[in-house]
């Protein structure tokens, strides 16, 4: 993994067994966990998402529910060969697995706050045996070096503007997938008494080229257990009081609109 870059000094990090050092004389040393993701960050503790989110994120998305979403954006970045390509933000794996499936000439990388996320995504990339890196990481100080990236994927996940165009090459792709309006609507139909489209996104960045948007909307149909699953991977499981969230208990199946936004821009040259 040539792009990856000390977190403390910035120097380039190399491996050696079953650690990450970096190239000064007294190097600072990153242990690879069992799973195979490493601890790129100077922060201590955990953030982001916990066991059970992870968890319920795995199951909803191994039903493919939101594949359409992944192909959208594999396709997109095959339409440029990259080389190098961050998931900044990446949770458990989903979407950057699958890219370093379908694209295995590229070296991707993935990077989350949640440790949890991490060992989830890299068990992942082991069983599938597609190279893909993750790391426990702000996507605020990605340790990857300068312009080293030909494409950065940020998807449902914070917008740092200057970040991704500091990690970019000139002339990089930044794809950013978003909720669109109607995106879930029936989950909250069945959650509350009154149900309300999404708002766009107030964090898209002013300093790269728009390339175009893409709305890719279709309907699934959830059943069993995967619809408390999509709740708990939604920001609803955080405002939603018990006594709306047990209505959830009733439904054995639910007929959801998937609707995304797919905004793709360019670093400029």
């Amino acid at each position: 993994m040539t792009a990856l870059r000390c977190p403390i000094c910035g120097s380039p990090l190399r491996r050696e067994g079953n650690s990450l050092y970096c190239g000064r004389e007294r190097p600072h040393c990153f242990d690879i966990a069992k799973s195979g993701y490493v601890t790129l960050t100077r922060a201590s503790g955990s953030a982001g998402d916990d066991r059970d989110m992870v968890r319920a994120r795995t199951a909803f998305l191994a039903s493919r529910a939101y594949e359409p979403l992944a192909k959208a954006i594999t396709d997109a970045l095959e339409a440029i060969s990259p080389r190098v390509i961050i998931d900044a933000g990446c949770g458990e794996g989903y979407y950057t697995n699958h890219i370093a499936s379908a694209l295995p000439d590229a070296e991707v990388y993935g990077f989350d706050l949640s440790k949890y996320a991490c060992d989830r995504a890299a068990k992942s990339a082991k069983a599938a045996d597609n190279g893909a890196f993750f790391g426990v990481s702000s996507l605020f100080e990605l340790p990857i070096r300068d312009s080293s990236a030909d494409a950065v994927i940020n998807l449902f996940a914070p917008v740092a503007e200057n970040e991704f165009a500091r990690v970019l090459r000139g002339g990089g792709l930044l794809i950013i997938a978003a909720a669109g309006r109607r995106h879930l609507y029936e989950l909250k139909r069945a959650l509350y008494s009154e149900a309300y489209e999404n708002e766009g996104r107030h964090d898209l960045p002013a300093g790269f080229e728009p390339i175009r948007h893409e709305r890719l909307t279709y309907r699934f149909l959830c059943r069993g257990e995967n619809i408390r699953d999509l709740f708990l991977m939604t920001p609803y499981a955080f405002r939603t009081s018990r006594s709306d969230a047990a209505k959830l208990d009733a439904l054995t199946e639910l007929d959801i609109t998937a609707d995304f936004d797919l905004f793709i821009y360019q670093k400029k040259e």
